[in-house]
């Protein structure tokens, strides 16, 4: 029986594997992981992001302050600035508001390090968004004919994403 026992246990038939192979497998496994994660998001792309939800946000508080005044508010692009407005007027100096968050009342894209294309979203005391209003019977809502749809970009391009305005609501996804 002494001799099985020493036959059961001989180091030669031991299968599995030592502490040490695994703890080494697993920190191959992760450096991997982070050389993985960190080609697939640079940082050019994180800041459009970010800034892409800024944007998001800041059309989001223009049509919120649109429905709590009851008047007219917007954003507008030119390309190199945007800023917040009220009144159907929005390159009047006096109409222009800073947004929350920043000291200055435009807000310059080359100092966040994107792009966006040039666009105006207007919106009534019931939140829906134009890109044209001039008084309650000449204006251009948002709508499938004529829809609203913002190009925002990282410096220096990474991937430009879309951001699009649903008619009636305002609804950004």
């Amino acid at each position: 029986m002494a001799g099985a026992m020493r036959k059961r246990f001989k180091a030669g038939n031991v299968r599995g594997f030592t502490m040490i192979e695994i703890v080494a497998v697993l920190v191959v496994v992760a450096v991997i992981a982070a050389i993985a994660i960190n080609r697939a998001m640079s940082t050019a792309s994180a800041t459009r992001v970010a800034q892409e939800s800024v944007i998001k946000n800041h059309i989001r508080y223009a049509q919120a302050a649109a429905m709590k005044q009851g008047a007219m508010w917007g954003i507008k692009c030119d390309g190199t600035d945007y800023w917040l407005f009220i009144t159907n007027a929005p390159d009047t100096v006096i109409n222009q508001r800073p947004l929350p968050g920043e000291s200055d009342v435009k807000i310059n894209l080359a100092n966040k390090n994107i792009t966006a294309n040039a666009f105006t979203v207007f919106f009534d005391a019931n939140g829906r968004p134009y890109t044209a209003y001039t008084n309650a019977v000449t204006n251009t809502p948002v709508s499938a004919a004529n829809p609203l749809s913002i190009t925002v970009d990282s410096i220096p391009a990474s991937s430009a994403v879309t951001i699009g305005i649903t008619p009636e609501t305002g609804f950004m996804p």
